[in-house]
């Protein structure tokens, strides 16, 4: 289930370029990849979705976890899976450019670091 950040990098690089929201999930990934959060966020993927949890986990998991999906027009929805009901979860659509400073923003709000 939780997968490397190099093997997460390599997942979105494979995907066709044409598609700008994935485009925006790699900048993500490569910038995570790079950064000081690198060792502490624990990540996975579900086809274009990236899943973050603040400590690792395993299959089958039902925690809190952070989820990154790709949408039309470069952006980028963010969404914190913390309850079933999909009106009470914190969500955010920002530009595919700034995808690694709101995941700071989220970061820092929820004291991960």
């Amino acid at each position: 289930m939780i997968r490397s950040w190099n093997e997460i990098r390599a997942h979105y690089a494979d995907r066709p370029a044409v598609e700008r929201s994935l485009q925006g999930m790699l900048k993500l990934v490569s910038e995570i990849n790079s950064s000081r959060y690198r060792d502490g966020l624990f990540a996975w993927t579900s086809v274009n979705d990236l899943c973050i949890a603040q400590t690792s986990v395993s299959y089958p998991y039902n925690g809190p976890y952070l989820r990154i999906s790709p949408i039309a027009d470069g952006q980028l929805e963010f969404r914190y899976i913390d309850t079933p009901l999909e009106d009470k979860q914190w969500r955010r659509i920002v530009d595919g450019e700034d995808g690694f400073a709101r995941l700071e923003r989220f970061i820092k709000q929820l004291h991960w670091f």
